[in-house]
């Protein structure tokens, strides 16, 4: 061959290695350079067992050491049981799944998918600029117990459109505490504003006391 086919036969060869390099870098999560590629949506997992002391921490550990960031967490035990919920940012699911699969800790319960409906998520705070901000409840709520009292309340509620979000429910003694973020309707949908003032009064004529009922306070975005 003379020199020019040589020349062409290297340029060919340099651009085939580059081509290759391209895409294995598309392909990868993790660029070159070593910065982590973003996703597009939020990831929801949940994870359950028998409880065996501190879960919570190694679990946060091992999500974020996938190099995902987590953006809200639900904890609760009960009945010598664990449920967990983690909203994660940045990372795809088959990488947590993985990270979480052989995690131990007496789950026998696991599920990774992706995260739907992340604007009702209440306890995190809201940006101050969100539409919701002043429809926005944090209810904290006592109520002598008797039998279907907790149904009564929360029906009352929802026949005047306001939605439960998130409710932790417990006894203080004769009491049943109510405690959570609650969406008053909007006036948009088919449920008119609600009056909030008669709606406080109709809850404490059931013998509700309402330790709170307050705004939400919207936050500022974290600045990039």
């Amino acid at each position: 061959p003379n020199r020019l086919q040589i020349a062409r036969t290297i340029m060919s060869l340099r651009k085939l290695v580059v081509s290759s390099a391209l895409a294995a870098r598309r392909a990868s999560p993790f660029s070159l350079s070593g910065a982590r590629a973003t996703y597009s949506s939020n990831i929801l997992i949940h994870m359950g067992g028998t409880d065996q002391g501190e879960i919570f921490s190694d679990a946060h550990k091992a999500i974020c050491g996938t190099g995902g960031e987590v953006k809200e967490s639900r904890s609760v035990r009960l009945g010598g049981r664990f449920s967990q919920m983690f909203l994660v940012a940045n990372v795809d699911e088959a990488t947590v799944e993985l990270a979480l699969k052989d995690f131990g800790h007496g789950i026998d319960y696991l599920n990774v998918q992706a995260a739907r409906q992340t604007t009702r998520d209440m306890k995190g705070p809201y940006c101050a600029t969100s539409p919701l901000v002043p429809f926005v409840r944090h209810a904290r709520l006592t109520v002598p117990w008797k039998r279907g009292v907790v149904n009564e309340v929360t029906e009352l509620l929802n026949v005047n459109g306001v939605t439960v979000t998130d409710l932790d429910e417990y006894r203080a003694g004769k009491d049943v505490v109510l405690e959570g973020f609650a969406h008053l309707p909007t006036g948009l949908s088919e449920f008119p504003v609600v009056d909030e003032s008669r709606l406080l009064r109709k809850m404490e004529e059931m013998g509700v006391k309402v330790l709170e009922f307050a705004k939400v306070v919207g936050q500022d975005p974290p600045k990039e």
